[in-house]
């Protein structure tokens, strides 16, 4: 269970690793479906067009020697209480449906940076992304020194965010549990910050003016 803080309560500006170690692990409580296929991709789609806000992030395979980096294996999408998971190489080749999502205005899409993410889907098809909030740039804008999302965890929520399984095989198929709960967790905090953060962006702006 996330206790944000209320817009107005002082927080760190950053926070030590041995201090976020400490820390209790956040988990996803909530419903996880994953996608690995066009008629699930539309199904799954069709749950997310009248959404307002979404997390979102984005896996690939890890690369350890020299050279570009992997496709995206794997797009995350949360709501409050939901995780999509679309599996994308090398199975699925195009974004298909998901592509109307990530172009709508009227749906935020928040996450760590974004504009990597948005590179690396977009050499599997051309899209033109809108409606994307980072929310490191929203930490600098409240002047927070971390921007990570696991520092960001911390530093809002007093809790820790599991990176265990961020180098594994995200081309496997199918993903363990450890990965789906890993990457559905991610997608969900993301959102979760976005909610927490936007208030305070807006009561500092409200009193700059």
């Amino acid at each position: 269970m996330l206790t944000p803080p209320s817009p107005s309560e002082e927080l760190p500006k950053r926070l030590e690793k041995a201090t976020i170690n400490e820390l209790p692990l956040v988990h996803f409580h909530g419903s996880i479906q994953v996608a690995e296929d066009s008629e699930s991709f539309e199904q799954l789609c069709t749950l997310l067009v009248n959404e307002k806000v979404l997390g979102f992030d984005i896996e690939c395979k890890p690369n350890f020697k020299k050279g570009p980096n992997n496709p995206p294996a794997l797009i995350q999408l949360a709501t409050a209480d939901q995780a999509f998971l679309f599996t994308l190489h090398p199975v699925m080749k195009k974004l298909g449906p998901l592509v109307k999502i990530l172009e709508d205005p009227s749906i935020i899409k928040t996450g760590v940076a974004l504009k990597d993410d948005l590179i690396n889907l977009q050499k599997i098809e051309p899209f033109k992304p809108d409606g994307f909030q980072d929310l490191a740039s929203i930490a600098q804008s409240l002047k927070i020194e971390q921007t990570g999302l696991r520092n960001l965890t911390a530093i809002f929520f007093n809790q820790r965010l599991s990176k265990s399984a961020q180098l594994s095989n995200w081309q496997k198929r199918p993903l363990s549990p450890a990965q789906i709960n890993y990457a559905a967790t991610d997608a969900w905090i993301s959102r979760e910050l976005y909610q927490t953060m936007k208030p305070r962006l807006e009561l500092v702006s409200t009193a700059e003016e």
